[in-house]
């Protein structure tokens, strides 16, 4: 051999190394952001930017690198009818890509194959939640298939005097089969979902998985043509300019189709208005796939390509076990027998695929070095990088087996000191210190009269009233003047949803502006207030009607509220000659909604959005976030996959360790899609402006004022003491009866609600459980850690899951309604499950209360029986601070990753003490501070604070001894 000859194949060789590198970083960084980009959650807009920027850099690599070839040799598809030989129908050239030349049918079929695929792409993506996990792992075979269908022999660059082979053989495609199914395995048993619901019956989302498999033949496909391209004789010009024309016409292609589905509002929304974090993350991204797309052509000219196929998908894997095993997962999944054996076969598969593929001629002539004895180093090699991982996972792993324990000590001991501290006052003249010391104001106005009347009800909170002063904080920092002006005009649009009751002289009276469908929460707020009315300033307060909250402001603005908020009460905290109330306001009150005729119930506000069915998350909750938290810095799309990382701020050794951090939806990205609320409220009406609206619950990152529901002083829901069941003689079940009633259910949105998801996975424990097959439901959970915790304690029978939707649903449209009625009753004609009676839940020891359209209403019942609450809610209430979780009930992620551990160790296992303690611990809690007189002096203390605040001289009132 030549000195020049072997200069150039160390130069290949050089750059071959290179490019395998590049493959390699560019695959890792996007599988490390597969999960967290926005840009994955896009595939139109991602497809059409990556495929641009490849087909400019090919054009501009063939320009200006390459250099152009003359007109007579310009042909664009000089190859084409050697690919096609075969198929003569399909014969044709593609004239220089300047030229107006029509297509040949193959670059057509090739622009075909890379639409198709990404219009396959999008509908995976909208339905993850149904997809395979670890399909890509049969990529490899797909392409041995591809080439053993190939009947001509590969001839490569400058080697076309020696015999051509495939590079693949039957023996090949057989160990890339097992290499598949032991890869697909792994990713399978190490995959964590979020309960996400396939439906039952037949529908569109059933067919994801066939979409991902014809999606991975397209990109099998894809690889092996361009793999022959660039293995031709012909000149690498005009095959670099023949794709770089194939990739921008599929771009143009593809913008064309995403312009045309703007016809529809959401889709021209979602279409044209990205965020930035959007823009960010497909400009970036982007970059990184026409890296990688680059690299891999390049590759493709010098290794065939099921070896860059398997080097594709190995390096996608290994950097997502990488990931589990940074949370702990594939210690759980490699401590089994099954899990290990499939995990060696994963690394030592992929050393045999490499030792038997056969090296491209163009890159490597046959030497020595090929010889099956040199290619045994890579199944060594394979072996000692999966002892490198085991120990890697021994070392990192967690150990031991997570219980609860510390949490209940803990909380026992931290709720007995806010009780004591709650209480602390045991006279006027020390409440009021206590007030100063705390607040750093003097207490409102009248606020003897509060407190006689809640000694009067002995009241166990005089001092603790956190939620309120943290509830009217920015309301501080706006001008008196403005919010009475903004509770008018909220009165007078009462197609807003929200009614007033009108405060004159002690007399509380509603405002005429209700929908007789929501009267009755007026009636008993209006109760609820009465009694001490006469101590009230006159006002006028607006009442959200709707479940959901209204009032989100965004973040900068609401931190400036909060800045002059301090100030202004600063300047009252200095003072030293209060005032009472004012008699009358500058400008007054206005009553002109008293007084109005039918015809302002078509106005609507501008201040206000309706959005109803409609996601919300990434207008309405992550503006009201600081920039540098997790969701502005990105978006976890995957609807099926659980985000560890997301849970993990207020997460503690698997279980729920700080409730009120776990409603912040700020560290929380993943919960755009897995609650009702979020992704498709029933009846949404927000305001990005901070009007002074009162709801009953509200989620954290809104600025509603909360009060005591009229839901539960009404006695909507009650608990009737005599039909319950001391703790021996319940059942030990898990129980819960309901309504789909998280969202509206359109466009498959209820497959990812709170509810739904709970139901689902209840009927899918119990299904297997009865069938006694343990593995399907192993495989279709993709969840080891939850289903063994809850194995022991179910599989036993020791407790039962009683758990059910009743009725027929209603909040849907039509396919989503029969989808429900499928997935839930079995058939779409099949009877609804019928309600029961409210009170045989106490025959139940383990009661579930999760969030519907809002907070549930029957959490309070819970909490005054002898049953053991649980709770998985994202919308908080007034009496948040006062009850307390793991104490008086037990909290759970709205993920319900910890539903079972929490049940395993409380149902039967060594936590069924602490479980009839906390239920009993919770009832006489309930019985002292969540009576109806709490409720009224939680009212009366927060309406004498609201009472000062739209009050012009605020900086001068308060109460003095």
């Amino acid at each position: 051999m030549s000195l020049s000859v072997r200069m150039a194949m160390q130069q290949r060789t050089t750059v071959a190394g290179l490019a395998i590198g590049v493959l390699a970083l560019s695959n890792a960084y996007l599988s490390s952001r597969y999960y967290k980009s926005a840009a994955f959650e896009r595939p139109f807009h991602f497809s059409i930017t990556a495929l641009l920027l490849s087909g400019l850099a090919l054009h501009a690599y063939a320009r200006y690198f390459l250099g152009f070839v003359s007109k007579e040799r310009s042909q664009i598809w000089p190859n084409v009818a050697t690919i096609s030989s075969e198929l003569p129908a399909l014969a044709g050239k593609l004239k220089f890509w300047l030229r107006l030349k029509p297509p040949s049918a193959t670059f057509a079929l090739l622009l075909l194959g890379i639409v198709t695929r990404t219009v396959l792409h999008w509908r995976i993506i909208r339905t993850v939640h149904c997809s395979w996990d670890g399909l890509q792992a049969f990529l490899p075979l797909l392409l041995a298939i591809c080439d053993n269908l190939d009947l001509r022999s590969t001839y490569l660059p400058r080697q076309a005097q020696e015999t051509g082979a495939r590079t693949t053989t039957p023996r090949h495609a057989i160990v890339a089969l097992v290499w598949g199914l032991a890869a697909t395995d792994t990713l399978l048993h190490a995959g964590r979902d979020t309960g996400a619901i396939c439906p039952a019956g037949w529908c569109v989302e059933r067919l994801v998985p066939l979409a991902q498999l014809t999606a991975l033949a397209f990109d099998a496909s894809l690889m092996s043509l361009v793999g022959r391209l660039r293995q031709s004789n012909e000149d690498q010009s005009s095959t670099c300019h023949s794709l770089g024309t194939l990739f921008t016409t599929s771009a143009g292609v593809l913008a064309f189709i995403a312009a045309w589905s703007s016809v529809d509002r959401i889709n021209l929304q979602w279409n044209l208005f990205l965020t930035g974090l959007a823009v960010r993350d497909l400009l970036f991204d982007s970059v990184a796939v026409a890296v990688a797309m680059l690299s891999g052509i390049h590759l493709l000219g010098s290794f065939t390509a099921h070896v860059v196929g398997l080097l594709t998908v190995a390096i996608n894997m290994f950097v997502y076990i990488q990931w589990r095993i940074a949370d702990g997962t594939m210690m759980e999944v490699w401590s089994s027998w099954w899990g290990f054996a499939t995990g060696a076969a994963t690394f030592l598969g992929f050393g045999v695929l490499l030792s038997l593929s056969r090296p491209a001629p163009a890159a490597h002539p046959p030497s020595h070095q090929d010889s099956p004895a040199s290619r045994n180093r890579y199944v060594f090699g394979a072996g000692v990088v999966f002892i490198l991982v085991l120990c890697q996972t021994v070392f990192t792993g967690r150990q031991g087996k997570a219980t609860p324990e510390l949490l209940i000590v803990d909380a026992r001991s931290g709720s007995d000191s806010w009780v004591a501290r709650a209480a602390k006052s045991t006279t006027l003249t020390t409440a009021v210190e206590e007030y100063r010391k705390r607040y750093g104001v003097p207490p409102p106005p009248n606020f003897d009269k509060w407190y006689e009347f809640a000694t009067s009800v002995d009241s166990p909170i005089i001092d603790t009233f956190d939620q309120i002063h943290s509830d009217l904080l920015p309301y501080w920092g706006t001008l008196p003047s403005v919010l009475r002006e903004r509770t008018s005009h909220i009165l007078e649009h009462p197609s807003l949803s929200i009614g007033g009751l009108v405060v004159v002289d002690g007399k509380v009276e509603i405002s005429p502006l209700v929908p007789g469908t929501h009267r009755w929460m007026l009636s008993f707020i209006q109760s609820m207030v009465e009694p001490f009315a006469a101590w009230l300033p006159n006002m006028h307060l607006a009442f959200n009607l709707d479940d959901e909250c209204r009032i989100s402001v965004p973040f900068d603005r609401m931190r400036a509220y909060t800045e002059e908020a301090l100030v202004v009460r600063a300047r009252l905290g200095g003072k030293k000659d209060l005032l009472p109330f004012s008699k009358t306001q500058n400008p007054p009150w206005a009553q002109q909604f008293m007084d109005a005729d039918e015809n302002i119930w078509e106005q609507r506000s501008p201040w206000f959005i309706p959005i109803s069915k409609s996601p919300i998350f990434y207008e309405w909750i992550s503006s009201t976030c600081p920039a540098d938290s997790a969701v502005n810095n990105y978006h976890w799309w995957n609807r099926k996959a659980e985000c560890r990382g997301c849970a993990s701020p207020h997460m503690t050794a698997g279980f729920l360790s700080n409730w009120t951090l776990a409603g912040d939806l700020c560290h929380q990205p993943d919960l755009a899609y897995l609650h009702g609320f979020l992704s498709a409220p029933s009846a949404m009406n927000p305001s990005h402006t901070l009007f002074p609206v009162f709801s009953q619950s509200r989620v954290q990152n809104f600025a509603d004022i909360l009060y005591p529901s009229p839901w539960n002083f009404g006695d909507k829901v009650t608990y009737e003491e005599e039909k319950d069941v001391p703790w021996a003689q319940k059942l030990n079940s898990v129980f819960w009866r309901g309504a789909s009633s998280d969202g509206f259910a359109a466009h498959g949105a209820w497959q990812m609600f709170l509810r739904a998801r709970f139901v689902y996975k209840a009927m899918k424990t119990n299904a297997s459980l009865r069938a006694g097959s343990l593995l399907r439901l192993v495989s279709s959970r993709g969840d080891l850690a939850s289903f063994n915790s809850a194995k022991s304690t179910l599989i036993s029978g020791q407790t039962v899951v009683n758990v059910s939707f009743v009725g027929n649903f209603a909040r849907c449209d039509d396919r989503d309604c029969t989808a429900e009625h499928t997935t839930f009753y079995g058939s779409p004609t099949a009877e609804p499950a019928p309600p029961i009676d409210f009170q045989d839940s106490w025959r139940h020891r383990h009661l579930v209360d999760l969030d519907g359209a809002a907070f549930s209403g029957r959490f309070l019942p819970f909490l005054n029986s002898t049953s053991l609450p649980y709770r998985a809610a994202l919308f908080r209430t007034w009496w948040e601070e006062r009850v307390h979780a793991w104490r008086h009930y037990i909290p759970l992620d709205v993920r319900l990753g910890d539903l079972w551990t929490a049940v395993d160790y409380l149902g039967s296992g060594p936590g069924s003490a602490d479980a009839e303690e906390i239920a009993e611990a919770g009832r006489a809690w309930a019985q002292k501070a969540m009576r109806k007189e709490d409720m009224q002096v939680y009212m009366f203390r927060l309406l004498l604070e609201w009472g000062r605040i739209v009050d012009d001289r605020r900086e001068d009132l308060g109460f003095a001894l």
